[in-house]
């Protein structure tokens, strides 16, 4: 008996073309449910219709819903790509700006570097010359001193062989032999101090040699002209001990004022690389700033790009996405128009009413 109206319903179906649309209904999930609504009204036409109308209302409430709420939320996108672009053109014109900066920073520093370094070797330099000014002069110190004990023993030399000369014109015979000895023995003791023959040396050796000569006892002209002759040179020899000392004291002033000036230059130099020092440390950190600087811009910029990057890919899925349910619900108000339509014709017969039981 089922067979039986089974197939009385298969065979009205290729005869009916309400049939036909409740067998397309039931071929997708949004049919389905238009179907099963169908089926609770039990062939009642107007809840149908109603039920249809108001199902369109909500459908095109929900579309200009999502309509609004694209083109919202488009702007908002929009305007923060807007500000996206902003910040990475803010970003790309500080970098560059930056980096146009870099070289003559770095210049900059270099230079003065090579002023501290220039000042600093100066300084080393003077520091040098005043320790080779001082070993200089205590070499010149040292000849002089040395020159200085020479004369003050040429002179005591004179000054003793003068004192046994004159010994000779008061001594008797005897007395005179001994002192001719003791001339003798003071010209050895005064060669064996001073062995150069140059100079004041021979000179004095000289005299003490013409002191020697035994007939100075009965030659009392000839005497005095060695003691003449003594001291001829023993004021020579203080002329010399003066210019000596005269010499020395305009090296020793000299010297003085060569170290003085070394000393005021490289003080002034001191001043002069501490301050380039502070100026190094400025720059230096300044140059430290600008290339951290270049390197916040440089992650800001790929920040914002992918920022952009993310904003248009949300802008480009929404859109995507609002085409598909746009296309899906025109599908769905397409259906319920030719739902409309089919009811607008009247109630279902009995047999369509039957096959739509049936449909599942």
């Amino acid at each position: 008996m089922k067979f039986l109206v089974l197939l009385c319903i298969v065979t009205l179906t290729f005869a009916d073309s309400r049939i036909d649309f409740f067998t397309k209904l039931s071929q997708s999930d949004f049919g389905k449910t238009i179907l099963q609504t169908i089926q609770v009204q039990e062939n009642n036409v107007e809840r149908v219709l109603q039920f249809i109308r108001q199902l369109q209302v909500d459908i095109n409430a929900a579309q200009t819903e999502h309509t609004n709420y694209l083109q919202n939320r488009n702007g908002q996108i929009t305007q923060y790509i807007n500000e996206a672009d902003q910040a990475l053109a803010k970003a790309k014109q500080q970098k560059a700006q930056d980096e146009a900066q870099l070289p003559l920073r770095e210049e900059e520093l270099n230079d003065k570097r090579a002023q501290g370094e220039s000042k600093f070797a100066e300084k080393q330099r003077n520091l040098d010359r005043i320790a080779t000014l001082t070993a200089e002069r205590e070499e010149t110190k040292k000849a002089y001193d040395q020159r200085r004990t020479e004369i003050v023993g040429l002179l005591a030399a004179l000054n003793q062989g003068k004192k046994l000369i004159q010994q000779i014109k008061t001594g008797s015979v005897f007395t005179q032999q001994e002192i001719f000895a003791d001339i003798e023995h003071h010209h050895k003791k005064f060669i064996q101090r001073f062995p150069d023959r140059r100079g004041f040396n021979s000179l004095v050796s000289l005299s003490l040699a013409m002191a020697q000569d035994s007939t100075l006892k009965s030659d009392q002209s000839a005497l005095e002209r060695v003691v003449q002759v003594i001291e001829d040179l023993a004021d020579s020899l203080f002329q010399l001990q003066k210019q000596e000392m005269e010499a020395d004291d305009a090296r020793e002033a000299a010297f003085q004022q060569a170290i003085a000036r070394l000393e005021i230059a490289n003080q002034s130099l001191e001043g002069a690389v501490a301050y380039l020092h502070a100026q190094i440390l400025r720059l230096e950190q300044s140059l430290l700033e600008l290339q951290n600087d270049i390197a916040t811009q440089a992650q800001m910029i790929v920040n914002k790009q992918n920022e952009k990057a993310d904003w248009l890919n949300i802008q480009r899925d929404e859109t995507k996405s609002y085409g598909k349910q746009t296309e899906n619900r025109k599908s769905q108000l397409d259906l319920l128009g030719e739902t409309e339509n089919v009811f607008s014709k009247g109630p279902l017969t009995p047999e369509q009413q039957s096959f739509l039981q049936h449909l599942k």
